[in-house]
């Protein structure tokens, strides 16, 4: 599973990492799990959109905006 690190642009500007792959995604920080999303398939996505490079620019996006999760 590839991993990425990520800096939020906003807020106390934290470095989260990510590691993602095929319809999943995983959000940590100091080792400690902030958000999982380990089945996109469940919800409407098709699932041949649901490529590793859709779901980093998605656990992105979840970091900009802690979708779900707390800085």
């Amino acid at each position: 599973m590839p991993i990425a690190q990520y800096t939020r642009s906003t807020g106390k500007r934290l470095t989260y990492t990510i590691e993602y792959d095929q319809a999943e995604y995983f959000i940590q920080r100091d080792g400690e799990m902030k958000k999982s999303v380990p089945d996109v398939l469940q919800s409407a996505m098709d699932p041949h959109e649901a490529t590793p490079e859709l779901m980093l620019k998605m656990a992105q996006a979840d970091i900009e905006a802690l979708n779900g999760m707390t800085e």
